[in-house]
């Protein structure tokens, strides 16, 4: 199995090397008629994932294609549709899975690249540099973050990687504008839904909602998750939490979205108490709680 070993490139030979060392990671998906798409390596043992609109429009005869020249069958495991996500799985055990990065770190201007295969072009590569970071509202109602950036796709690449300079997944390419904007959803966020996905449904008993405040927390915050309703019995009554409580973080990382305290579970050790710093009354308040299954 080929060994990951990135480093940050130059702009000369750097990039066509990197771009070559990550192409394995990466598959092409087909299905009947015109549909397809891109999938990457998500885990060893033939786990991929791709956009849910990528299965939809495959009318269910999907296939994956590696860059060795193989052509697999693709069973379907989890769809999300409020996400644009979707996990397969393909009969191989040697794909290497993808690096994956910590979209939150990513900054306005850096260098991106994408893999896919655009209009049915087999592993093309493109680059270009985030234009922007933001959020969007579901059908649920749920506000979700993605990434804003200017490099070049078209149909073909949806599901694909969006890369940092170091070869690591920050995002997943989901939607095209206007020809020149692409909108990938974050590692972050892509991470917290596999994890519950594959069976480690953590849970706090809270239902929170993202707020902006007008003034800052006592640690300048002005964002956090309010929590708006809480489960009878669940960890976080037994922890003391309340309704109307703001968790402004999670073992020390900021929680803007609910994919942040997600995720936030899914780091923790099996077993180990989450900290929350929250905001009551505008006093700041530490609380450990040690999430429950589901």
């Amino acid at each position: 199995m080929p060994q990951w070993g990135y480093s940050a490139f130059d702009p000369g030979a750097g990039f066509a090397e990197l771009a070559q060392r990550v192409r394995p990671g990466v598959v092409q998906l087909r299905g009947a008629g015109r549909g397809g798409g891109t999938g990457v390596v998500w885990s060893a043992g033939g786990t991929v994932l791709t956009n849910d609109h990528v299965v939809a429009g495959t009318r269910g005869a999907l296939r994956a294609q590696t860059i060795d020249g193989r052509d697999l069958p693709v069973t379907v495991t989890a769809r999300n549709q409020e996400l644009d996500l979707a996990l397969l799985r393909v009969p191989a055990d040697d794909l290497p899975p993808m690096p994956v990065g910590d979209s939150s770190q990513l900054r306005v201007g850096e260098l991106v690249f994408a893999v896919g295969h655009p209009w049915g072009q087999p592993w093309v590569v493109t680059g270009g540099i985030v234009s922007g970071l933001g959020e969007a509202e579901t059908r649920s109602g749920e506000r979700v973050p993605f990434i804003h950036s200017d490099v070049r796709l078209a149909p073909g690449n949806s599901g694909g990687p969006l890369l940092n300079a170091r070869g690591e997944v920050v995002g997943i390419n989901a939607m095209i504008f206007g020809g020149d904007l692409a909108v990938a959803i974050p590692s972050r966020t892509v991470n917290a839904w596999v994890g519950e996905e594959s069976g480690r449904r953590a849970y706090l008993g809270v239902s929170v909602q993202p707020v902006r405040l007008l003034q800052g927390t006592p640690d300048e915050r002005t964002a956090g998750l309010l929590v708006a309703g809480i489960a009878p019995g669940g960890p976080a009554e037994r922890a003391g939490i309340l309704i109307g409580d703001l968790l402004v973080s999670a073992d020390g990382v900021a929680l803007d979205q609910p994919a942040d305290l997600r995720a936030a579970m899914l780091r923790r050790p099996a077993g180990a108490a989450l900290r929350l710093w929250l905001s009551r009354a505008g006093v700041m308040t530490v609380v450990d709680v040690t999430p429950g299954k589901e």
